[in-house]
């Protein structure tokens, strides 16, 4: 397939309606999604509209977690849009390797931000669910898939009246039954989302689809399991059956995380910080405390009104009255056996206390009126303090007698000389084209006035008629009344960001000042962000507490595929060569085979290394000697660089634990999906090559091999044979190979991501790749079968896995 200005490099999905290709843009040089909708529904207008109309609203909403438009367009019978190209896999994918709470907190609060951009746009998704939550290089969620998304005013006829778009376990209620919907539909089926990144499954589950939208309409909210309990609430709010009892909009959900995540953290109090200037929030706390003191004095009022209403007071005055005796009847059941009869309790309330004298009762309400009048003094300093040190909402319309009783209180705590009147008044107006808010009240202290007169020596008064300061009657200047103190500085912690490597550029992003180690700051959160050339990039958001924080970072290399190298064992030896294969999603399995089937899409996240050959004799002989082991049988065939056999399984694994700790790096067997992405590089056929098997490997026949044959039976060195793509020989034929998995004969069970499958009961291992023993159709990519993992075989050997990161 050819589209101009494009060179497609690989598929990388294929759905229903259209193809997904890893193209390069030619014009600028960059990696993109190129979507292109399949041609046999170009017929369809309802199909052709929804392909332009996505491009079209995503093309109008910029926002860094949701996916880009690059281009749309029309090739012959092609219609296409290209788009971010998004590497990181789906939410889908990262569940099966398991998310984190700050990771999945993280993933619903950029999905939140994304939404609220949409909806104010006037656009509703209509398909949130993991598949569409897609990930970048830098692990940041961007939401995808808009191709079912209306707008909310839309006249379109692309859906029916009563008619239900979406997908049954994500629906909200409303979308369920066909009604109208907006932005909150979405906001249900994000916490359908979030409710399955913690538990690992959907809340309502049923065999049919309108079985799962009658629960999704009745069916209570799901409870947590206990270690997420923490989460409930923020989860009800999510799943509200009623719109109205949800998060209205995106940002809501945004303000309740953030307040989770300090809660948890343990963050509060926050002080004043260069990325939050107004974040010392004296009004929140201000609140906070009228609040309680609403309570405590509405507890003390609830109670006073009790013990007067259960207590009458007598007409001496000097004493309470007791109340009269409270009398329960109670009926026995006649169906117990027992004769019909009433059974009479007498209660009598003898509480010494209200008994005694009424000095007693004045000691209660002076209690009363203490506790009140302590409450309502804290209230009013606390309300004293913030007008004096803080802009309160409105204070310049407060009334001036409350604004100078409250400065007067104020002053009191400060021990300030209270002779001197203190007044508030307007500072002058300033400009119209300056004036931008009310003009603030200013403090200040009256000095007397003095008249300045000119004297002259002549005119000098004499001597005799000054004032004697030593007389008692001497008056004495007062001193001037202290200013009121400034505020402690808030206290700051030393934040140190140790790289590795040493010489990289620490950068803390949301704050001007450059960054030095040991840089003081406030206690918040800081984009932190570490480069170095030849490394991956660090960016993440640290949060500083109220104590001094070390951060150590050590930077990923970038990895080149096809890059060769041997680490070096403990003895000062070289272990066996390897070779990087690049991260990728590729199809694993096979139709034309039960044991292969079904075929699933499998993502490889990260790249890796293999050896580059199969281990041989001569690699084994390292780990046979250092171990004091006896070699295996040869069979006669040649040991050194030809491949070793008569290894189990269980040797195998010996040698990639001796070598992890020989080598300090971790070793293993690959995993079957692996294993099939690397003899695969690229390919989609049932060879990495095309064409017949002729001259391409060692096996019996269909191969051509100089090792094999009808009469003739043996290995052939490692490297005989040319590589395939990734730089790896010997994938099909030679021997079998050795990887992690338990053998299943089907891929039923088999886990989504690149892991291996693991069984209680685990007696036969799988083998990949077909060996010198078999005809060209069984060393495909593809083909599996198990062995006994305690026996050795002398067609099967192993290759070496060992992780970059």
């Amino acid at each position: 397939m050819q589209i101009p200005g494009y060179r497609i490099i690989r598929k990388i999905n294929q759905g229903g309606m259209s193809t997904v290709y890893l193209a390069i843009q030619l014009s600028v040089g960059r990696e993109v999604a190129l979507k292109v909708m399949s041609p046999a529904l170009n017929a369809d207008p309802v199909f052709s509209e929804r392909f332009q109309r996505e491009a079209n609203i995503v093309g109008q909403l910029s926002h860094p977690n949701i996916v880009s438009i690059y281009d749309i367009g029309r090739y012959k019978n092609l219609n296409y849009i290209a788009m971010d190209y998004l590497p990181g896999g789906s939410v889908h994918d990262k569940m099966a390797t398991g998310l984190s709470t700050s990771e999945i907190l993280r993933i619903v609060r950029e999905m939140a931000l994304a939404l609220d951009l949409a909806h104010e746009k006037g656009y509703i998704h209509r398909d949130i669910k993991p598949e569409n939550i897609l990930f970048r290089e830098n692990n940041s969620a961007v939401l995808s898939d808009f191709g079912v998304a209306k707008t909310v005013s839309s006249a379109s006829q692309m859906t029916n009246a009563g008619m239900v778009v979406g997908t049954p376990h994500y629906m909200s209620p409303e979308q369920a039954r066909g009604k109208a919907i907006d932005g909150r539909s979405d906001i249900y089926s994000l916490g359908v989302v979030f409710y399955e990144m913690l538990t690992g499954t959907v809340p309502y589950k049923a065999e049919e689809a309108v079985a799962i939208a009658i629960k999704h309409l009745t069916a209570p909210i799901p409870k947590l399991p206990p270690q997420y309990s923490l989460y409930q609430k923020l989860l009800n709010t999510l799943l509200a059956k009623d719109p109205d009892d949800r998060f209205q909009r995106g940002r809501e959900i945004v303000n309740a995380i953030d307040e989770l995540d300090a809660t948890l953290s343990g963050s509060r109090p926050r002080y004043m910080s260069n990325t939050e200037p107004s974040a010392m929030h004296i009004a929140s706390l201000f609140k906070a405390l009228v609040l309680t003191s609403y309570a405590a004095l509405s507890a003390q009022a609830k109670a006073a009104v009790t013990e007067i209403a259960r207590w009458r007071w007598s007409p001496k005055r000097s004493f309470y009255r007791r109340p009269d005796s409270t009398v329960t009847e109670i009926r026995t059941n006649p169906d117990s056996g027992e004769n019909d009869r009433t059974t009479v309790v007498s209660t009598r309330i003898q509480k010494a206390a209200y008994f005694q004298a009424g000095n007693h009762r004045t000691g209660f309400s002076i209690a009363r009126v203490l506790s009140i009048v302590l409450v309502v003094g804290s209230l009013w300093f606390t309300f004293s303090v913030a007008l004096i040190r803080f802009h309160l909402p409105g204070e310049n319309h407060y009334p001036i007698a409350l604004r100078n009783a409250a400065i007067f209180s104020a002053a009191l705590l400060n021990q300030r000389d209270l002779t001197a009147p203190i007044i508030i008044e307007a500072s002058e107006p300033e400009p119209l084209a300056q004036m931008t808010s009310t003009p603030q009240p200013v403090l200040r202290t009256p000095e007397p006035e003095v008249a300045e007169t000119e004297i002259n020596e002549s005119e000098a008064l004499p001597t005799d008629t000054l004032p004697d300061t030593d007389t008692p009657e001497a008056e004495v200047a007062e001193p001037a009344p202290e200013p009121i103190p400034e505020p402690p500085p808030a206290p700051r912690f030393a934040l140190t960001v140790n790289p590795e490597p040493v010489s990289a550029r620490v950068r803390i992003l949301n704050i001007k000042e450059k960054y030095q180690p040991g840089i003081a700051l406030l206690p918040d959160r800081y984009l932190v962000e570490v480069t170095a050339e030849g490394y991956h990039t660090y960016k993440e958001w640290v949060r500083l507490g109220t104590q001094d924080r070390s951060l150590d970072v050590s930077l990923r290399k970038v990895v080149v595929p096809g890059t060769l190298f041997k680490n070096e064992l403990a003895n000062g030896d070289q272990g066996p060569e390897m070779v990087i294969i690049p991260a990728g999603t590729f199809t694993m399995g096979d139709k034309g085979s039960s044991v292969t089937m079904p075929e699933r899409r499998v993502t490889i996240d990260q790249p890796f290394a293999v050896s580059r050959f199969e281990i041989t004799f001569a690699d084994f002989d390292k780990f046979l000697s250092a171990n004091n082991l006896g070699q295996p049988d040869d069979e006669r065939w040649g040991r050194g660089s030809r491949p070793v056999i008569n290894v189990s399984w269980e040797q195998a694994r010996a040698y990639t634990q001796w070598l992890s700790e020989s080598t300090g790096k971790k070793y293993r067997l690959p995993t079957e999906a692996e294993w099939e992405f690397l003899a695969r590089a690229n390919s989609e056929g049932d060879y990495w090559w095309t064409g017949d098997a002729k001259k391409r490997a060692n096996c019996r026949n269909g191969c051509q091999s100089d090792y094999a044959g009808l009469f003739t039976t043996k290995t052939a060195p490692v490297g005989s044979y040319n590589p395939n793509a990734f730089g790896v020989h010997d994938t099909a034929g030679n021997v079998a190979e050795w990887v992690e998995d338990c053998f299943q004969n089907h891929y039923l069970s088999a886990p989504r991501d690149a892991s291996a499958v693991k069984l209680a009961q685990c007696d036969l291992r799988s083998v990949r790749g077909g060996s010198m023993k078999d005809s060209a159709k069984d060393i495909t990519v593809h083909h599996r079968e198990g062995r006994d993992a305690s026996k050795a075989y002398n067609d099967v050997g192993f290759r070496v896995v060992v992780e970059l990161y």
